[in-house]
């Protein structure tokens, strides 16, 4: 039986309050559908976990946390890099078949698939295709077999194909423009590494190197894995969107003969405009960098401005980031390991506001390690990457499980309280995005459902009332842009019977939507109701 008690105070037993009547909610029922609409939860394992007391999070601290992050209310996985690498953040992959030791073994990745599957989460792997790093035993073969051709020697059945497996020019009058390039020491040719001297990129035009990848695709789904995130997809020719397309829908090919329902995540940071070209190649996903909060253009940071006059750029993005995936799956996300996180130190009540924005869009929600605790911090300009990857504060006494600190960040502030005392908080950041999450679940017309708008009135009431039709049943989400008037909606004029959630942002006046005489609600500052 599930447990049905009243307002966002789990206990109360008032009645009547400031807002009216008190709505009944369920909030411990869900309704999740097992298909690749999911709300991910994205991990850089350096920062998360440390299981063992060397400072260092690790796959068995993820695997302790897996009950943490179900009851939270997401539903997949995505892990950042975990192969053998030389670097913190490990995308210039030495050895893709092995578990960088810092972060554990192969077999810590099975028992986490395993774990992860007995509740319900779907795992991917961030799998990085346009180059790898420059102690990968592949590079040592690839250039071995170069120079043999350089220097007009045979080449033996094992190494055919190898001396083009990277993108290796003979001179510099061969370098494409915009391409940059490394000289190989003292061997009179050059390698293509546009990210960094230390990854050199992969040549996808060679049949062996397709041939190498599906072995590695197989290697993982074979595991269990459920699919993967790519990294920076509209860089595999840097020259042609058409072609890293078309590559792509190799790619999808590879991964779908072998589990029709694994799921594909590309990174393209991009336009619309672009990102729904990549849609083309089949795959399920491309985040949407238009929701990003580091896109000035964001249609979920636009809204709040002019006091919630501008709720029509929300909107907008509903229906864009819908219309941009075609018949694929939308990948809206506020922020990520790329970029400065979203949460405001000075401002809970509009951080929480945008999150719950988030959660009402169509796709598979992503969120980042730490934002469910209002975790900070910026990079781009002077400030380091490091910086967004500061590791979570567990709070749960002698530090355990705390991480050390990546050496070159230059902030490392908590603004709020650990995780351990927000669980505990019915007011605090965490248990507003475990809200937003139960709804989303509790939803399935929310990720998945055709949108039509009830009403908007940016003017006046800061209103925007949508509906949401999914296998013929319909919500309705209505949503108070502004964040110091009340609304009053009436709600059943439109169809509607009964509110079956609420979000309310502004904590501080225990606040909550209430039910009106006439049967109408009242919505606080920065909320947003969901009826049936």
């Amino acid at each position: 039986m599930s447990l049905i008690i009243t307002g966002l105070c789990l206990g109360c037993t008032e009645k009547n309050g400031p807002y009216g009547k008190h709505i009944e909610e369920d909030l411990t029922s869900t309704n999740i559908v097992d298909d690749n609409y999911r709300n991910y939860y994205e991990i850089f394992v350096r920062s998360f976990y440390d299981s063992n007391g060397d400072g260092i999070g690790d796959l068995q601290g993820v695997i302790h946390k897996l009950d943490y992050i179900q009851d939270l209310g997401f539903t997949g996985i995505w892990l950042m890099p975990i192969n053998s690498s030389t670097s913190y953040h490990k995308y210039d992959v030495t050895d893709y078949y092995t578990i960088d030791k810092n972060y554990g073994t192969m077999e810590d990745l099975e028992e986490l698939i395993s774990e992860c599957h007995e509740r319900g989460i779907k795992l991917i792997l961030d799998l990085v295709l346009n180059h790898s790093g420059s102690s990968n035993k592949w590079f040592t073969k690839a250039k071995a077999a170069h120079e043999k051709v350089m220097a007009g020697l045979p080449l033996t059945e094992d190494e055919k194909g190898w001396d083009s497996f990277y993108c290796f020019y003979d001179s510099k009058d061969e370098i494409p423009n915009g391409k940059t390039c490394q000289p190989v020491s003292n061997k009179g040719y050059y390698y293509e590494c546009n990210f960094s001297s230390n990854m050199p990129e992969f040549n996808l035009d060679n049949p062996l190197v397709h041939e190498e990848f599906k072995k590695l695709i197989k290697f993982y789904l074979d595991k269990g894995v459920d699919g993967f995130r790519l990294d920076a997809v509209k860089y595999y020719y840097m020259e042609s969107h058409q072609k890293s397309v078309e590559f792509l829908s190799k790619f999808n090919t590879w991964v779908k003969e072998i589990n029709p329902k694994a799921y594909i995540v590309g990174e393209c940071w991009d336009s619309a405009e672009i990102i729904s070209q990549y849609y083309t190649s089949g795959c399920d996903s491309f985040f949407n960098f238009t929701t990003s909060t580091n896109n000035s253009t964001s249609g979920v940071l636009n809204s709040l401005n002019l006091e919630g006059k501008m709720l029509n750029r929300y909107y907008d993005a509903l229906l864009s980031n819908i219309e941009m995936a075609g018949s694929g799956i939308p990948a809206p996300f506020l922020d990520n390991h790329d970029m400065s996180r979203y949460t405001s130190s000075a401002s809970p009540n509009k951080s929480k506001f945008q999150y719950a924005l988030l959660s009402m869009m169509n796709g598979s929600t992503f969120t980042y390690y730490g934002d469910e605790v209002g975790m900070i911090g910026s990079n781009g300009g002077d400030r380091p990457d490091e910086n967004v990857r500061i590791p979570i504060y567990w709070g749960e006494g002698n530090g355990l499980g705390d991480c050390k600190t990546l050496s070159a960040a230059t902030e490392n502030v908590y603004p709020y309280d650990p995780v351990k005392d927000q669980m505990e908080d019915e007011d605090s950041i965490y248990n507003f995005y475990k809200k937003c999450l139960l709804i989303r679940n509790q939803n399935p017309e929310i990720a998945r459902g055709k949108i039509s708008l009830v009403e908007m009135d940016r003017e006046e009431k800061k209103l925007l009332f949508i509906e949401k039709e999914y296998n013929g049943s319909k919500i309705g989400i209505i949503i108070n842009f502004s964040p110091t008037n009340n609304l009053n909606v009436d709600f059943q004029s439109a169809g509607f019977s009964k509110v079956v959630g609420q979000l309310v942002a502004d904590s501080n006046k225990n606040a909550y939507i209430g039910l009106q005489k006439n049967n109408s609600i009242l919505l606080p500052p920065y909320s947003i109701a969901i009826v049936k």
